[in-house]
Order: structure tokens, then C-alpha cells, then sequence
């Protein structure tokens, strides 16, 4: 009774983790257990084992084709696994067991395990596929399991049976403890291993079905649209003539018609009054289509009975298919009847129920969707769609589906559509809820018995023997490992230590990066802050044509400079996961232009001329961040000028709503350059990725560029492809998805006109900024806009000026001696008197961790080093705007 009731228990349990093709388990105790208790308790063991097979075997609905002596002889193989190994194990070891000799050990767990389980499991597995129709792969696969789970089970588990009694076979052990903890340790983590493996190689293929159906739901939804478009150009037909001619509405019809899906016809049905019977039957009849309004009944098509009003089937195409229809009163016809009297109701598209069509009256798969003509608010009649639904599910299959699954279709009451070998105790279903025109549907999905096979893991298997065997050494030399517990403690300290001092030395290498990237930001922007500042002052204030053309060339240096600059720190940003967009509202197509315009001249310089081909749709206005935008387009234009000897640019634009609020930007740069090779463009999109090693000593670049944009793009929900061939040019295709935005108020854009001067006049502002150059930048670019500053050189000075002066703005430096831009904010903030003068952060440096800090100083906005005027302008407008 014991050994029954354990049995039964351990089959249960065992069960939980049957293979989705059920009858075994990898995870299967009880075969271990049993024979353990076998080797301790002896023939009543096997009565047990026997009686708890019979029935639970019985039980079993997946057994239910086999007859009952082979489900007894199921039960026997249980039964002769259990005797099998006690009688290898007397024939080939020397009774006890001597467990000291690893050789010993090695016999035992083969005999018992391996050897024994494989002849039963063959015995097994053959019956069943005897009497089942399974697939050889399938077939192959559970004689494998079986195998597998039993061997492991019985290695692992009966030396913990026996461990624990008394017995012949083996000896009492000094420390059976730690024998039984490295066993059990051992099986638990390969069952663990299993059981994710298996959890996670069925939620994939569980993912892959649902992908899989999603194409055939899509295409239904397509379907619908274009059957409902067909009835709506059809109702702008009759309501954009006064009279159709059959041979016009032939004419119509064969436009329209799709040739991807079969529609059985498009018709017209006017609603025709009793007193206009007479004409409609004449016209009928001098077309020899009948000579009377007709009704369909039990017994054929009648003459329709007089009624107020007819709606007939007065044009119908294809003609030679539906000329039977011609002439049929749907007003009377029972299944369509409620139908008609919804759409006009509520001059929608309206379907009927599944029905048999008068063209083909042998099936009942046929559906009709209705859609009313109103013409100065009278009804005029209906047009209709007439196809089999059944017809146009297997079409809708046959192009999307790769024999994954199997369907069914329902909507209403008793309008069901399934398809062959449909069934409902497959491994996956999926039910998606579907607008079928006005009706409410269901479709279901399951998987085929093809599609089933993937869920053979044949990789997880082999892991699995992998780790048995390596389970099997940890068993066998337990003993020794006990032996050396000392020395293992010692070396497993010694071996944390070294890891935490690893982890240590990896955080303050960390730490030093990121020090390093803020300092080095800081030690570039800083020169080229003056560069940039006194090249932008010197342009505006000097006229000399020479001078120009140099200032211009020096500006256009340092924008390459400053540009290889901001690649180096964004990637650096993306790689550690601290680069954050801004959201403003921006029009891509203004944004593009001004990329553009930016990199004009650097295109005439070469003779390149830029074309631009945006929709009008790029106009619309998104919400993101526009300056991650225009460096996603500076870097792909660059690169088109750079690798563009002769010929031209072409850059195309175009932005599309969606249907959650978004819309996707479609950006394409095409050039007519040297191109890229197939080999190449692999890895084309990787950090500091060059073509070939001559490109970069031929065109500079630090190969930085394209992976900011592929990162940019992903970080906007985009992507960036490339299409190319080697001298014949590339073509990269950015697509970003951000949310739908509105064109901001007058006082929310940008400046209009920075032309104007002494646009400020009389307001004066502090700058805190120790550097004496970075002061005269400043003082220079506001003087044209009418803004005095007065210049303190740390935090310290700033306070004690602020003692004596209440200035409009205060332009605040970070990095500064004696007391830094933070402190000094902070202070500021703090003074009743002084916390509503606004702060500007004006740094060469702005990470993540400043933008934190000065958030909860209530700092929104900052300028970075270097800076144009137009930044200055920009914060003056924003807070300063009131004072002018």
C-alpha cells in the first residue's frame, strides 16, 4: 500500500511537467524512488508499482485508442525497469557495493541508470507508437525523454534511498548527509535547468504563433476596408448620376475589382414603388433578364406579391455569374430581410448571417453586406458586396499562413466558418475579438501538428546528459570534496575578496569615466566657446569680404570640431544609458531645412547640389527632441557630402498619422557617392566603424556618426536602414515614431528675428563666469540686443553683488573657484528676496546628474559652451520678454 500510494503521488507530481506532447516527463522521481524502495523492501515494491500503474494509465485520456492489454503492458514495462536493474546489478558488481572505488560507484549508476532505462524506454516507446500515430521526429523525441528522465532519476535518487535504510547492496555510510544534500543539489538545479528552459522554449514559440496569425488578421481587417471602399465608390456612382447604364456600371465594377480576393459580386438594388413595377419589369424584359420582380421560396423563384415597394437586384457583376439574381426582391428574403432594414436604419455596412446564395445553393457559407444610397436624404436603394466567406478565409490562409495554424471564424448567432483540421486541443490557441462590419466576431486560432514539431528541443536534451554527467562526477567524488571542506571555504573566501576588490576597482573606474568625459567636456567646450564666440562677433562686426570668407572657414572648422566633440561624449552617454531626449514641439520639415541651409555652402564647395522632395505632410508638427532630430540629419548629410565626389543629394521627407496618436517620420538621404559594399555594410552602424581602413585616412570621420544616428533613431521608437552599392551611391531611410504635437503659440517658438538690436534695451543681467575670454563673449553678444551685464568671476563674488543688486537675470557658470555655480544657485534660492530672479545655467558641462540637481533648484533651462547668440536670445525672450 505504500509503495502503491507513493507511487501514485510521484506519477502526479511528475505529471506537472509532462512534455507538451505528453505521455513522459523529464522531471519523473518516481523512478528513481521506486527502485530504491525495490532494493530495500524487495517484491512487494513491484505489487504496488504494478497496481498504481493499472490505474493511472486508465485514467489517461491520451491512452484512450489503446486497448486495455496494452495499457497493461504499459504498466508492466514500469515493472520490469525495477527488476531489470536489481538483476544487472547482482550479475555484474560484487555484493555490497565497496563505495569507496570510484570504479564500483561508475558500474552501479550505468546498470541502473542508463542501461536498464534504455531497454525500457525502447520497449516503451515502441508499444506506443504501435498503436498511436505519432511522428517520427515526435516518436524519437519522447523515447529520448523517457530515456533521459528516468536514467536521471534513478543516478540521482536511489543512492538517497538507499543511504537512508539498511541494505545488503550498500554499506552504511559514515556521512550520508552530505552525500544526499549533493545529490538532491545536483538534480535540483538540472530539473531547474529543464524546467526554464522548457518554460522559455514553449513562451517563444508561443510569441513566434502568435506573430504568425497576427498577417491573417491584419489581411481580414484589410479585406473588410477594401469591401467597404467597393460599396462606398459604388454609392458615389449612383449619387453622382441621374441614370447608370448596366454597360457603366460594368465599366465601374471592373475598376474596382480586386484581384487578390474573390468577391462572387457587386450589385445595385433600387428601391422601386408599386406604381413603378410595371416600367422596372418592362426594362427587365427588353434586356432578357426576366420579365417580373421576383421572390425566392421553398419551391423556387415566384413572381413577387404585391407590396408598397420592391427592392430588386436591378445591376449585379460579374453578369454571367449572377444572372440568375437578377430581378430578386431581398426585401422578402427571410435571412437578409433584418439585415436591409439595419443598414438603412442606420446607413451603415451591414452583414447577414451565413446563408445559401441563389448563385451557388448547395453551400451555406455565402454573406452579403449591405450599405444604403441616400440621394438629397431619399433612400434610392442599396449596393451590396456578395461573397463566400469560407472562399475568402482559405484565400486570406493561403497567403499568410505557412501551415502554423488552423482557423474558425464566428459572429451573431450560428455563424461559424472553420477550417480543415481544426481542432481544439492543440498545443496553442489564441482568440482575437473582430469587427466584422457591424457585428461583433471572434476568430480563433490553433496551431497545426507541423507547427507543433518546433516544440522539440533536442538542444535542451543534450544540455541536460551534459550536466547528468557532470552531476554524476560531483555524486562520485563527494567524499573527497568532504575531505577537502577547509581548503574549498579558504579558496572560495579568497576568491570573494578578489571579486569584491574587482567590483571595487570596476566602480571607481566607472566613477573616473565619468569624471574624465565631464573634464575633457569641459577642457574642449571651453577654447572653442571663444573660437566659435569671437568667429560669430567677428562676423557680425567686420565687413571685409576676405575676412569673411575666412571667418566663415574658421566657423565651419569649429562646427566640425564641436560636432566630433558631441559624437565622442553622446556615445559615451548612449553606452552608459544616460542620454535623455527632450520634449518639445518641433516640424520636421523647418528642421530639415535648416540642416540643410547649415551644410549648403560645404555641398557648393564640391559643386553638389541638394535636392529636396518632402510631402506635404512633413509639415506636420510632432513633439520630441529637435535638436537630437537635426543631429541625426547632420550626421547622414555630412556623410553624403563627405563620400560624394560629383552628382547630387536628394533628401525626401514625409510624416504619417497613426492610429495611437503618433506619427511616423520618414526621413531619406540618397546621394550618388562612392557607396558601400554588401561586406561592409554589416557593420556599417557600429561605433567607430569605418567602411574600409583607407576611408578614413582619405575622408577623416571618426566612424562615430552612423552609430549615433542608429542609436538617435532607436532611442525616437525608429530605425535607420541602408541601401548601397559601391559607385553607384548609398541610400539611408531614418523612420521615427514620435507623438502628435500642434504648432506652439507666437510667444512659445523660437526668436523671429534676431537681426533686431537693442531688442532689450535698458535690462541688465549678472554672468558668473570666471573665465575672463567667456566674459567678453558674453558682454559682446548682448550688447547688440541691448543688454548690459555686469561680471562677477565665482559664486562668492556673486552673492556679495547680489547683496547690493537685484538684476533681471543671472547666467550662472558651474566649474568656478571659491564657490561653484551649484552652490551659489542653491544659496540664491534659498533668499526670500532673491529666489525669483531666474537662473540660467552657462557651462561648458551638463550631464545627467546636473540637469537632477538644478531641477530641484527650480532651473529649467541651461546654455552650453560653446554658445551663439541665438542661445542668449532665446533665454532672454523666455524670461525677459515682460521687460521689453
Amino acid at each position: 500500500m505504500i509503495a502503491a500510494c507513493a507511487h501514485f503521488l510521484l506519477v502526479k507530481f511528475g505529471s506537472l511537467f509532462t512534455l507538451p506532447f505528453g505521455y513522459v516527463s523529464l522531471i519523473w522521481p518516481v523512478s528513481g524512488v521506486m527502485l530504491g524502495l525495490y532494493f530495500l523492501y524487495g517484491r512487494p515494491i513491484i505489487v504496488g508499482t504494478l497496481v498504481s500503474s493499472l490505474f493511472i494509465f486508465y485514467q489517461q485520456s491520451l491512452l484512450s485508442p489503446i486497448p486495455s492489454y496494452i495499457i497493461i503492458a504499459l504498466s508492466a514495462i514500469g515493472v520490469l525497469q525495477l527488476i531489470l536493474s536489481k538483476q544487472l546489478v547482482n550479475r555484474f558488481l560484487v555484493i555490497p557495493i565497496r563505495t569507496h572505488k570510484p570504479s564500483e560507484i561508475i558500474k552501479f549508476l550505468l546498470l541502473t541508470g542508463p542501461i536498464a532505462s534504455l531497454i525500457t524506454s525502447s520497449i516503451f516507446a515502441l508499444t506506443l507508437s504501435t498503436w498511436l500515430n505519432l511522428h517520427a521526429d515526435v516518436w524519437v523525441y519522447l523515447w529520448m525523454a523517457k530515456w533521459i528522465g528516468d536514467f536521471i532519476s534513478i543516478i540521482f535518487i536511489t543512492p538517497i534511498i538507499l543511504f537512508l535504510g539498511e541494505t545488503r547492496y550498500i554499506p552504511r555510510a559514515k556521512r550520508p548527509f552530505a552525500a544526499i544534500t549533493t545529490s538532491l543539489l545536483v538534480l535540483t538545479i538540472i530539473f531547474s535547468f529543464y524546467y526554464l528552459s522548457n518554460q522559455n522554449n514553449y513562451a517563444e514559440k508561443e510569441q513566434y504563433f502568435l506573430e504568425s496569425i497576427q498577417p491573417f488578421t491584419k489581411e481580414m481587417n484589410t479585406v473588410q476596408t477594401t469591401i467597404k471602399h467597393h460599396l462606398i465608390a459604388l454609392d458615389g456612382l449612383f449619387q453622382a448620376s441621374e441614370s447608370v447604364t448596366r454597360t457603366e456600371f460594368k465599366a465601374f465594377t471592373d475598376t474596382i475589382f480586386q484581384p487578390n480576393f474573390k468577391i462572387r459580386a457587386l450589385a445595385f438594388l433600387p428601391l422601386i414603388y408599386d406604381q413603378d413595377r410595371k416600367i422596372f419589369e418592362q426594362k427587365l424584359s427588353s434586356e432578357g433578364l426576366g420579365e417580373h420582380i421576383k421572390s425566392l421560396t421553398d419551391s423556387g423563384f415566384q413572381p413577387a406579391k404585391t407590396q408598397p415597394y420592391y427592392i430588386p437586384i436591378l445591376f449585379s457583376e460579374p453578369l454571367a455569374l449572377n444572372k440568375s439574381a437578377i430581378g430578386l426582391d431581398v426585401s422578402t428574403h427571410p435571412p437578409v430581410k433584418n439585415s436591409i432594414n439595419k443598414a438603412i436604419k442606420e446607413k451603415k455596412h451591414v452583414i447577414t448571417p451565413l446563408l445559401s446564395l441563389v448563385q451557388q445553393q448547395n453551400k451555406y457559407t455565402g454573406v452579403i453586406v449591405y450599405y444604403p444610397t441616400f440621394k438629397d436624404n431619399a433612400l434610392i436603394g442599396l449596393v451590396e458586396a456578395v461573397f463566400e466567406l469560407d472562399s475568402l478565409l482559405l484565400n486570406i490562409n493561403n497567403s499568410t499562413n505557412n501551415n502554423r495554424f488552423t482557423y474558425q471564424m464566428s459572429y451573431g448567432d450560428d455563424n461559424v466558418i472553420t477550417s480543415d483540421s481544426h481542432r481544439s486541443d492543440s498545443m496553442f490557441h489564441h482568440t482575437v475579438g473582430i469587427n466584422i462590419f457591424d457585428k461583433k466576431g471572434l476568430l480563433s486560432f490553433s496551431s497545426t501538428d507541423e507547427f507543433e514539431l518546433i516544440l522539440i528541443d533536442w538542444g535542451s536534451l543534450f544540455v541536460i546528459i551534459f550536466g547528468c554527467i557532470i552531476g554524476i562526477i560531483c555524486v562520485m567524488f563527494i567524499f573527497l570534496i568532504i575531505s577537502f571542506n577547509h581548503s574549498l571555504k579558504r579558496k572560495v573566501k579568497e576568491s570573494t575578496a578578489e571579486l569584491m576588490k574587482t567590483n571595487e576597482e570596476l566602480l571607481y573606474a566607472n566613477t573616473a569615466k565619468n569624471l574624465f568625459l565631464a573634464n575633457i567636456s569641459h577642457e574642449y567646450r571651453t577654447p572653442l566657446n571663444a573660437i566659435i564666440g569671437f568667429t560669430e562677433i567677428a562676423q557680425r562686426e567686420i565687413k571685409d569680404d576676405n575676412a569673411q570668407n575666412y571667418l566663415t572657414k574658421i566657423n565651419h572648422s569649429s562646427t566640425i570640431l564641436l560636432n566630433i566633440v558631441n559624437d565622442v561624449l553622446d556615445i559615451s552617454k548612449m553606452q552608459a544609458g544616460e542620454l535623455n531626449l527632450e520634449n518639445r514641439s518641433f516640424n520636421p520639415s523647418i528642421e530639415t531645412l535648416s540642416v540643410i541651409e547649415m551644410l549648403n555652402e560645404k555641398a557648393a564647395e564640391k559643386s553638389i547640389k541638394i535636392n529636396t522632395i518632402f510631402a506635404e505632410n512633413f509639415n506636420l508638427w510632432v513633439a520630441g527632441d529637435d535638436f537630437r532630430f537635426k543631429q541625426i540629419l547632420i550626421n547622414l548629410l555630412n556623410n553624403a557630402i563627405k563620400f560624394t565626389q560629383k552628382g547630387m543629394i536628394n533628401i525626401e521627407g514625409d510624416c504619417q498619422d497613426t492610429d495611437h496618436n503618433t506619427r511616423i517620420i520618414t526621413v531619406v538621404v540618397k546621394d550618388t557617392g562612392i557607396g558601400i559594399s554588401e561586406e561592409h555594410q554589416k557593420h556599417i552602424f557600429n561605433a567607430f566603424a569605418q567602411a574600409e581602413g583607407s576611408t578614413t585616412r582619405k575622408y577623416g570621420g571618426t566612424g562615430l556618426g552612423l552609430s549615433i544616428v542608429k542609436q538617435l533613431s532607436e532611442l525616437m521608437n525608429g530605425n535607420v536602414t541602408l541601401k548601397s552599392k559601391q559607385k553607384e551611391g548609398s541610400e539611408f531611410t531614418v523612420t521615427l515614431e514620435l507623438p502628435q504635437s500642434s504648432k506652439p503659440c507666437k510667444n512659445e517658438l523660437a526668436f523671429d528675428n534676431l537681426t533686431q538690436t537693442m531688442q532689450f534695451k535698458g535690462i541688465n543681467i549678472l554672468v558668473v563666469e570666471d573665465n575672463k575670454i567667456n566674459q567678453i563673449i558674453v558682454q559682446k553678444q548682448l550688447k547688440p540686443l541691448g543688454v548690459t551685464c555686469d561680471l562677477v568671476n565665482d559664486g562668492e563674488q556673486a552673492l556679495a553683488y547680489l547683496e547690493m543688486h537685484k538684476p533681471k537675470l543671472i547666467l550662472m557658470d558651474l566649474q568656478m573657484p571659491n564657490m561653484d555655480g551649484f552652490t551659489a544657485s542653491s544659496i540664491i534660492k534659498q533668499n526670500e528676496h532673491l529666489k525669483d530672479i531666474p537662473i540660467v545655467i552657462l557651462s561648458a558641462s551638463v550631464g545627467k546628474a546636473d540637469k537632477e540637481r538644478a531641477a530641484e533648484l527650480g532651473i529649467e533651462d541651461f546654455i552650453n559652451k560653446p554658445f551663439q547668440q541665438a542661445d542668449l536670445h532665446h533665454v532672454l525672450n523666455k524670461y525677459l520678454s515682460a521687460e521689453k
